[in-house]
């Protein structure tokens, strides 16, 4: 590098990787594969080589994907709502899904699959905890980046830990 590097300079790469990996559920640890999918979106070495080195000093100030999902971009899905998709599942379990939605704690794909699996299960017999307990399993099986505790809490319609 001829010179250093502002953050400025680096900040589009950021962006993308927090796209990527908070969005799309690319795993950071494959730095290989999210660094290829990088030069593919035409970024040169230098900036992703700042930008990683850059998440390497976030990561030890906290949490990368705490961090990341400030970068990320806001969702821009829209959902058609249809009243009869509402009845297999309470509003309770339907807002908290739509909630971590629209807040990006789950991607749009995610919340579309865990309401279809609600109603494919049936749980209108559940409590609305056991509900919650499935959709984390689920979540959690699905390598979804955040950890459990956060996720948990945001399942209950507190989004204090998330910056969206």
């Amino acid at each position: 590098m001829a010179e250093k590097l502002d953050f400025d300079d680096f900040r589009i790469v950021i962006e993308a990787i927090a796209d990527l990996v908070c969005c799309h559920g690319q795993s950071f640890e494959d730095d290989g594969l999210l660094r290829h999918q990088l030069v593919d979106r035409g970024f040169e070495m230098e900036l992703i080589q700042a930008a990683e080195k850059w998440c390497e000093m976030a990561e030890a100030s906290g949490s990368l994907i705490d961090i990341l999902s400030v970068f990320a971009p806001a969702s821009s899905n829209h959902r058609v709502y249809s009243p009869l998709e509402k009845i297999a599942i309470s509003d309770e379990i339907w807002h908290a899904i739509e909630a971590c939605r629209i807040r990006g704690v789950i991607t749009f794909d995610m919340a579309e699959r865990l309401l279809e699996s609600v109603r494919e299960i049936d749980t209108r017999d559940w409590d609305d905890e056991d509900v919650r307990a499935f959709l984390l399993d689920a979540c959690l099986a699905h390598g979804l980046p955040n950890n459990q505790v956060k996720l948990e809490r945001a399942l209950q319609g507190d989004f204090r830990s998330y910056y969206c």
